[in-house]
């Protein structure tokens, strides 16, 4: 358990962070990641041009736009008429008979 000492530094180093626009976030990751990881947060905190073009690479890459959504992945460029008696079938009814 940490001291009152220990504590205290610990909010004061936090309102420090936070005066300077920074806020704290805890990720879980591989091990194997955690250096890559704290690469690129160092990279973010500095307002540099490495920085944002970092963000925006970032941003970028995980945009919907250029992830697949379930348009990208079910949608058609066809027009509608393409599908025309496609799903006019019947649909059953009821269900089946079981036997317990």
């Amino acid at each position: 358990m940490a001291s009152r000492a220990q504590k205290q530094a610990t909010v004061a180093h936090r309102l420090r962070a936070s005066a300077r626009g920074l806020t704290r976030v805890e990720v879980q990751a591989g091990s194997g990641d955690a250096k890559l990881i704290r690469k690129l947060a160092k990279t973010l905190r500095d307002d540099t041009e490495r920085a944002r073009n970092l963000r925006e690479t970032l941003a970028r890459a995980l945009s919907v736009e250029n992830g697949r959504d379930a348009f990208a992945i079910f949608g058609s460029e066809l027009p509608d008429e393409a599908f025309d008696g496609v799903f006019e079938q019947p649909r059953e009814t009821g269900w089946p008979p079981v036997s317990l």
